[in-house]
């Protein structure tokens, strides 16, 4: 299991945290939950609801759309983002295409360490705007 300023250490790497102060993000690493999947199991499926996002630390997830190519998410990547912050269901599946290790944040715990702490809230926007401009 991973400590919290590991947690910290490796969510510094990630794009959406970038912008976050450190401290912030210890906040984010103490709700952050270590877990783990087999290949060929789902993180999450397309059509439901949103309540939890993924940073991805070992293997690799397919995001599956119907009519599409799977797109791989690899470590350092986030599954899950975009609906997990709009509180919206998932536009696609995520499926584990080998044995992976990621951080899951759930929202409400995510909603509320975001309403107590401003910074947070703050580097995640930045982050968000940054990539719906294409300047990441």
């Amino acid at each position: 299991m991973l400590t919290v300023m590991e947690k910290v250490a490796l969510l510094q790497t990630v794009e959406v945290f970038r912008s976050v102060p450190t401290q912030s993000l210890a906040r984010v690493a103490a709700i952050a939950q270590e877990i783990e999947y087999e290949a060929r199991q789902a993180l999450y499926n397309d059509n439901e609801a949103s309540d939890s996002m993924f940073v991805l630390l070992q293997g690799e997830v397919a995001l599956l759309r119907p009519g599409q190519e799977p797109k791989k998410l690899g470590p350092g990547q986030v599954a899950g983002l975009l609906a997990f912050l709009a509180g919206d269901s998932e536009p696609e599946s995520a499926m584990a295409t080998q044995p992976v290790r990621a951080l899951r944040l759930d929202q409400e715990d995510f909603y509320d360490a975001m309403a107590e702490d401003f910074n947070l809230a703050r580097g995640i926007l930045r982050a968000v705007v940054k990539w719906a401009a294409g300047t990441q």
